[in-house]
């Protein structure tokens, strides 16, 4: 009997330590994981600020075309104000008319503004994250990354996983290098 718990525990701790050996031989290298904020790198990165920039300035453009065609709908309008009692009837009609199309034409020149400002800004942010995302691929190759997330999936990570501004600086360097006439992006 006495032979057999010794057995059983000479096993038991052969088993044990096996696993321990395997286990820790496995382990031996530690996983490198980081995490990007997409988000800070377009707020942050010279190609991402470019983007905005473009994006607003073709949007002031538009909204300034929307502002002299609304002025010249509020000069019909005063025209119309103005002169309707010396108008004939068909004038007057012919008037209203005019004003109606032009506050139609409004309308639907504002939708069409929105809709490729809209086109545009996911274009050209599209545009960034693919140039942004090749750049992370090739830095987590090079850098031995396991795996790189976008931290908008993770509930928890330490700071020191956050390799975004790195990513900023090394996207920012390849922007530069682009040269003057190529930089930007194609709005």
């Amino acid at each position: 009997m006495r032979i057999r718990k010794t057995v059983g525990a000479t096993l038991t701790m052969f088993a044990f330590l096996l696993t321990a050996v395997a286990t820790t031989g496995f382990c031996a290298d530690v996983a490198k994981i980081g995490t990007i904020n997409f988000q800070t790198i377009f707020e942050n990165s010279t190609g991402g600020k470019a983007v905005k920039d473009l994006v607003n300035t073709e949007g002031q453009r538009m909204e300034q075309d929307l502002k002299q065609k609304g002025e010249e709908i509020k000069a019909l309008e005063g025209r119309l104000e103005k002169d309707t009692g010396i108008m004939s009837k068909e004038a007057r009609e012919e008037l209203k008319w005019e004003l109606d199309r032009k506050i139609a034409d409004v309308k639907a020149l504002k939708m069409k503004y929105d809709r490729k400002i809209q086109e545009m800004q996911v274009r050209l942010v599209n545009e960034v994250r693919q140039e942004v995302l090749q750049l992370i691929q090739s830095y987590g190759k090079k850098e031995g990354y396991l795996l790189i997330l976008e931290d908008i999936s993770v509930v928890y990570a330490p700071g020191n996983l956050d390799i975004t501004d790195t990513i900023i600086k090394l996207y920012n360097e390849q922007y530069a290098k682009r040269g003057k006439q190529n930089q930007g992006p194609r709005g």
